[in-house]
């Protein structure tokens, strides 16, 4: 890894040192740029957050949180922001080819980042649809009738489309581990089992808030409105739940202003699939949320019998030092018991007069040592 964070450090001044071609670098990011580096960390932190922040507005608060609260409605603005420059950077950073080589003429990026079909994605993802819906319904009535709009529920799906960039991060972050000593330096520092673990507990938060945040968006589907007076009145699986167990100082999911309690009820829910407990207690109403319950069911299903798998395997790596240890210990232990049942000659243990079994072993090794360096 270090080999190769030298060796594209040395292209690049390389091409530098052209005066023929120096004029056409002006503007070309190479990879190992110390700048780049921290932007795609920066990047990779904001696709994280869109992970979790864009399920949860979209199944859970129905943009209730942004609208009403306008510093997180400016910060979601600056996020959009970061990633329309993100998507016009890529047009200016040189990237290597099957081959190796780095490929830095503005023609070529370009074509490769068109060809690769992420400017369109990336397109797709920078456009403010936040700030669109807010301007088409500047107030708070924006979540009580705006969201039965058209134009707005438009642009309120094409925000998932920020979701899309989640998969290249896994690129973004080999990159990142290639190319800079400081993250290359952390990561050999990092007990791989430990890493492992880690990323199985990130995997299945994600996938559980997934699922409950679907579960959610289901109950918005069937009604229309996070409205506490319709979510009773209409058919739907958390108004039934509602219904049953509302008792004073419980939990309670209905209301716009309620979707923290919301999201705890939909993450319980999930919880339970995933990990196949099923209490019961949550249970679909109509048709599309048993469907719906169907797939994720099986989903769930599929995805703990992988985690399962892959953590045993995981604790099964780690306990193998251990175990090794253990039949080491064992395998001298009956060495012992064999210099204690059996009397040796002092030529090869020395004198052993009075000594104890496992002293003559040591004995025996260190005698075997000498005679083998001395010949």
């Amino acid at each position: 890894m270090a080999a190769k964070q030298s060796e594209m450090r040395s292209n690049s001044n390389h091409y530098r040192n052209h005066p023929q071609i120096n004029k056409g670098l002006k503007f070309v990011i190479f990879p190992t740029n110390t700048k780049i580096l921290w932007w795609d960390f920066l990047m990779i932190l904001v696709v994280f957050y869109y992970a979790f922040s864009i399920p949860y507005h979209f199944g859970i608060g129905g943009g209730y949180a942004v609208i009403t609260n306008m510093r997180f409605f400016i910060f979601q603005l600056c996020l959009d922001g970061l990633f329309i420059i993100d998507s016009i950077l890529v047009f200016f950073r040189a990237y290597r080819d099957v081959d190796g080589r780095i490929i830095f003429y503005h023609r070529s990026i370009a074509r490769n980042y068109i060809k690769s079909g992420w400017f369109f994605i990336n397109f797709l993802a920078s456009i403010p649809t936040l700030l669109i819906s807010y301007i088409q319904y500047p107030n708070q009535e924006y979540l009580l009738e705006g969201l039965h709009s058209n134009g707005v529920r438009f642009f309120f799906f094409l925000g998932l489309f920020k979701m899309f960039r989640f998969i290249g991060m896994k690129r973004r972050i080999r990159h990142l581990l290639d190319t800079s000593e400081f993250a290359s330096g952390l990561w050999v520092k990092v007990n791989i089992t430990t890493a492992k673990m880690m990323e199985f507990v990130v995997l299945i938060l994600l996938l559980t808030h997934w699922l409950g945040c679907i579960w959610g968006f289901i109950a918005f589907v069937e009604v229309g409105s996070w409205d506490e007076e319709s979510m009773l009145s209409t058919p739907n699986w958390m108004g039934n739940w509602q219904n049953i167990t509302t008792i004073p100082g419980g939990l309670y999911a209905l209301g716009w202003e309620n979707h923290t309690g919301r999201y705890w009820l939909c993450m319980f829910w999930a919880s339970q699939t995933i990990t196949s407990i099923g209490y019961g207690d949550i249970s679909p109403v109509t048709t599309a949320e048993y469907a719906v319950a169907n797939f994720l069911m099986l989903c769930a299903g599929i995805f703990w019998a992988y985690v399962i798998g892959s953590l045993v395997e995981i604790v099964a790596n780690a306990n193998k030092l251990n175990r090794d240890c253990i039949t080491r210990m064992d395998d001298a232990s009956q060495m012992v018991c064999d210099f204690a049942a059996q009397k040796l000659p002092e030529k090869m243990t020395g004198s052993t007069a009075g000594v104890k079994a496992s002293k003559r072993v040591r004995l025996f090794l260190a005698n075997e040592r000498d005679h083998c360096t001395k010949n």
